[in-house]
């Protein structure tokens, strides 16, 4: 077994006490920046072991700003790790610094012989999707998972999409927010979304039926800057950080909500209560044709109700609507 000399034994110690009592400083000194000379008196070391010590928080993930003639601050000390969402979340958890999608890996992993119930979660997604085949921005300071169930009969799958929504929705609105949905899965704060959702089934050829539902959900939890195409349609729900809960809190919160979603009795009156888009006129988009209505209700199987300019009356499963301006 490999062994450290007595010397790099002080060394390592020493280089991970000054990473410790660095970081207990910039954490009393949150409201403003500290030089590395000030730290340096304080802890009686050198400016470079104050210099190796913010590098090393920053290797571990920690998030501090240092700016010249200033000095550093903390900026945030939020770090996800598989250790910590498996303390937190009572499912197995499948944890990526950054993946392609959290929805793609959760069917390579049922591919691979893992059973549900597990999730998957990441800090980043390269090829995050969204409905219609939309890309999903999916930067750092995030919260994307993917939840995966199996289909036990014990609820609707058809409703999945809904009550997941409705869960979401709860778990934001616990933290001090009030939501709004817009049917039939995005959720508002402010008028400009903060969630996206994506529910797969995925298909048992030998049972023919879904065999397992696949949510996967991305919320703007901290994220501080968005594309110039989306800055003035989307929200972040802590753009400036200061959050109660970190994201990995958050996402054990989100789970849990949703999991508890998915049997509740008469969800439906809720939903519809929260549901923005009743009583206003708009554009239903099914495939590639556009037809303007009005939205008079949600019914009981969360179908969209709405009447065309001819007065014909339509329950809508599934597709997309947009608001039409007054």
């Amino acid at each position: 077994m490999f062994c450290l000399s007595p010397i790099l034994q002080m060394i390592y110690y020493l280089a991970m006490s000054t990473k410790e009592e660095v970081l207990k400083i910039l954490e009393n000194n949150r409201d403003r920046y500290i030089s590395g000379e000030e730290m340096a008196e304080l802890l009686k070391v050198s400016r470079a072991s104050i210099w190796k010590g913010v590098k090393a928080l920053c290797d571990s993930g920690y998030e501090i700003e240092g700016l010249t003639k200033k000095g550093y601050k903390l900026i945030s000390d939020d770090i996800m790790s598989k250790e910590t969402l498996e303390g937190l979340i009572k499912i197995p958890v499948f944890y990526y610094p950054e993946i392609d999608s959290t929805n793609t890996e959760a069917k390579r992993l049922l591919s691979s012989g893992v059973k549900a119930p597990f999730v998957v979660i990441a800090e980043v997604q390269t090829g995050g999707r969204g409905r219609r085949g939309r890309s999903f921005i999916s930067n750092k300071w995030g919260t994307y998972y993917s939840l995966v169930i199996e289909n036990d009969d014990s609820f609707n799958t058809e409703s999945v999409t809904t009550r997941s929504c409705l869960g979401t929705a709860d778990a934001i609105d616990s933290l001090g927010f009030n939501t709004k949905i817009k049917w039939v899965n995005d959720i508002y704060l402010n008028n400009k979304k903060c969630v996206g959702i994506l529910t797969e089934g995925v298909i048992s050829l030998e049972e023919n039926r879904v065999s397992e539902v696949i949510i996967g959900i991305g919320v703007n939890y901290l994220t501080k800057v968005f594309p110039d195409e989306l800055k003035d349609i989307c929200i972040s729900l802590y753009p400036n950080g200061n959050a109660p809960l970190t994201r990995s809190e958050f996402l054990a919160l989100q789970i849990e909500k949703v999991l508890s979603s998915l049997h509740e009795e008469n969800y439906i009156k809720r939903y519809r209560e929260k549901c923005f888009v009743i009583g206003l006129d708009i554009n239903v988009i099914k495939l590639d044709s556009i037809k303007k209505a009005k939205c008079l209700d949600v019914d009981d199987n969360a179908h969209l109700v709405v009447m065309y300019e001819d007065g014909e009356i339509e329950h809508i499963s599934s597709g997309e609507v947009t608001i039409r301006p007054c």
